[in-house]
């Protein structure tokens, strides 16, 4: 047995040894950790899993953790142990005076009595961890494994992923564990007493009177007395390890409040004094006198001395270091991936696929009687068949079949059944991925068009005449007009054409007016089941004008004219806009029959600042968008004096001039002695190919006259004036 009083630590392990046996040790490690297997793995799990589908909950996935814990030393740590074990038995063995050498070191397997175990894992039980599962003990025997089960929120699963990897540990375990050892050379005396004393006195005198009433006289006395004292002596003897006495002195106070559990006095009988007044009132007794007591006692008194046995309990705890902080057998670390699984739970092994069909088609306005629908799959190896025939809109087949290669896709065809009709409609085998499969109007072979009137005016409108056309490969040229009016403001074309709408329908509409005027709109076509016939002037024409120029200092206004003539309907749209400096662009809408044609024109004035106007005639309007301006460029021309020959001018005069057809402009630059050699004049232009001038050079001399050198068609950008004037 574990002999308690001389606990030794070696390489961080603690180690009692036997009290008989001297070559027998205990070891004991300080805190339980994970368990490793026999293939020096740690018995650990981890996955992460997510739903394939929305749940009611809103849980998107969550977690496990499966991992067991034990108490015990590896058998590396036995290994690395043994040498210094075998130096300690050795010293011992010698010291004990025994004959030849000490025999090998063995190491021994405490027996526990009784445990319990608890786990905390982050908020166990909590928004992050929804529940934990462990035996309330450990197993009793060998390592002492304790197996557990963490149940993790999403939110739990992805916070405990990243603090199990790295340093430190967030996994805490609590061990409560009793085995029986030797007691040192000590003594515990533990003693208990307790009593309950009750003492009850009723005394009751009664006189009765003939002339008089009775005289009644009652006492009572009622006492109870309850007492109980305990204690635990220690006696050290020669022990003076302070963590031993106080090891002893918890075992002796347990064993103490073990044994008044068990000793629990009952209570003491509580009397009733209408008992005994029943002596009176129903036996007349006149003189009664009660006298109870009651003494219960209850006594605990141990003396526990050196090679008696207790029970003792290590209480092993602690957080457990992450596995990836453990070494294993190759003195590598061990790696997080071997240990944790992502698992997505959507199987391609237990996928189902569900496809609802229905006919969007109103049954009651329409010649249809059925449509009869078939479903078929065939990517499983089995093929799953599927036919239903459908009444109605609100009617609904369901075809379902596991996927198989995580292909949905599925074949269908549908039989169109008509009222009236012996031919039905057999659609071609199609091929379908969507979970709702929907037969819609254009798809049974009926042609199917209702016609509304959309911000049609019958008290503009008198009469809307609508002229529909539908042709298709397979179906013969169809035509029908419909007219609309106050008293009939809605129509219906209906035709059977036993295959699917492929094509648009073809439509145009002409119009009655009130004022006897009669409009035909263009020809139009439309893929709805539904035809709004707007009024005639439904549609909306733009054209965009847009001036542009030098509105600053060239150009005061563009005044512009537009016209649009719709020859076919006699419908005649005019409009004038003004371009300033404040306003260079306007659009022009207005309503028209035709969405497109008619013949669109413009005219226009651009009148300058200086006076002049610039008339542009009548032009047609290509696209929507009319630009009208009048743009100057400017060419630099440097004119220098440098040549000039100043001892014999006082002054240069240089009149330049630039003309061509909307630019005109003269400018002076006077020279002086004392001047600048060099100036500029900005000759406006808007003709590139023709940035020519001519200029005067005046050569103002000494005596008081003057000389000119005039020249024309120069293109120099730079001008140098001559010497003198020759």
């Amino acid at each position: 047995m574990l002999k308690w009083d001389a606990p030794e630590t070696v390489a961080g392990v603690t180690v009692y040894w036997d009290d008989t046996d001297i070559a027998k040790a205990y070891l004991l490690p300080s805190t339980p950790r994970f368990r490793i297997d026999a293939d020096s793995n740690p018995v650990f799990k981890f996955m992460k899993y997510r739903f394939p589908v929305d749940r009611k909950d809103g849980k998107k996935g969550g977690g496990f953790l499966v991992c067991d814990v034990e108490f015990g030393v590896t058998k590396q740590q036995e290994d690395d142990l043994r040498g210094p074990m075998q130096d300690r038995l050795d010293a011992r063995w010698k010291a004990a005076r025994r004959v030849g050498a000490a025999p090998a070191v063995a190491f021994g397997q405490l027996s526990y009595l009784r445990g319990t175990a608890a786990v905390q894992i982050l908020d166990s039980g909590g928004a992050l961890v929804e529940k934990v599962h462990n035996p309330a003990s450990p197993s009793l025997f060998g390592p002492m494994i304790l197996p557990i089960t963490v149940e993790l929120s999403p939110e739990g699963a992805t916070i405990l992923e990243e603090s199990l990897q790295g340093k430190g540990g967030v996994v805490q375990v609590v061990y409560d564990i009793w085995t029986p050892v030797k007691l040192p050379p000590m003594s515990a005396h533990v003693w208990f007493s307790a009593s309950k004393f009750s003492s009850f006195h009723q005394h009751i005198d009664v006189e009765e009177n003939f002339c008089s009433e009775d005289d009644y006289t009652e006492s009572i006395t009622d006492l109870v007395i309850q007492s109980d004292a305990g204690d635990v002596e220690i006696d050290p003897g020669t022990v003076t390890d302070q963590k031993v006495i106080q090891g002893v002195r918890d075992w002796a106070w347990s064993t103490l409040a073990d044994a008044t559990t068990r000793m629990v006095l009952g209570d003491v009988p509580i009397q009733n004094p209408e008992e005994i007044r029943k002596l009176y009132t129903e036996q007349d007794f006149e003189n009664i006198d009660v006298n109870i007591m009651t003494t219960r006692l209850v006594n605990f008194d141990r003396t526990y001395t050196e090679q008696q046995v207790m029970e003792w309990n290590p209480q092993p705890r602690g957080t457990l270091p992450n596995i990836t902080g453990m070494t294993g057998p190759d003195g590598k670390t061990f790696k997080w991936a071997d240990f944790s699984s992502v698992v997505d739970l959507d199987d391609p092994f237990f996928r189902i696929m569900t496809v609802n069909a229905r006919v969007n088609a109103p049954f009651d306005s329409l010649p249809l009687h059925s449509v009869e629908v078939k479903i078929e799959y065939d990517k499983t190896g089995q093929k799953q068949v599927a036919e239903f025939a459908l009444l109605g809109p609100d009617q609904m087949g369901t075809f379902t079949s596991f996927v198989g290669g995580n292909d949905r896709r599925y074949t269908y065809t549908y039989q169109v059944n008509y009222k009236g009709e012996a031919q039905a409609f057999v659609s071609d085998p199609k091929i379908s991925n969507d979970p709702s499969l929907i037969i819609n109007v254009g798809d049974i072979g009926i042609l199917d068009v209702a016609i509304k009137p959309g911000d049609l005016r019958f008290d503009q409108v008198t009469s809307a005449q609508i002229t529909l056309w539908y042709e298709d490969d397979g179906v013969p040229r169809l035509e029908t007009s419909l007219t609309l009016d106050k008293d009939h403001e809605e129509a219906r074309w209906t035709k059977v054409i036993f295959q699917a709408r492929r094509k648009p329908v073809h439509y145009k509409v002409k119009y009655f007016m009130a004022d006897g005027r009669e409009f035909e709109g263009g020809e139009r076509t439309t893929a709805s089941t539904e035809l709004r016939i707007n009024d005639p002037f439904g549609s909306t024409r733009t054209v965009q004008v847009r001036g542009f120029g030098d509105f600053a200092t060239r150009i005061d206004a563009i005044f512009v004219d537009l016209s649009y003539v719709d020859s076919v309907n006699d419908f005649t749209q005019t409009a004038s806009i003004t371009l300033t400096g404040q306003s260079t662009f306007e659009d022009w809408q207005f309503p028209a029959i035709l969405a497109d044609g008619g013949l669109l024109t413009y005219s226009a004035n651009i009148r300058f600042k200086d006076g002049t106007v610039q008339s542009i005639p009548s032009t047609p309007i290509e696209g929507s968008t009319v630009m009208l301006g009048d743009v100057l460029l400017e060419q630099p021309i440097t004119v220098m004096s440098d040549l000039v020959d100043w001892t014999a001018a006082r002054l240069v005069k240089v009149s330049l001039h630039h003309a061509e057809a909307g630019a005109d402009d003269t400018e002076d630059l006077i020279f002086k002695p004392t001047g600048e050699t060099s100036l500029v004049w900005k000759m406006p232009y808007k003709d590139k190919g023709k940035k020519t001038y001519s200029y005067t050079a005046t050569y103002f001399l000494p005596d008081g006259t003057s000389a000119s050198v005039t020249k024309d068609g120069v293109g120099d950008e730079t001008l140098v004036l001559p010497g003198k004037a020759s």
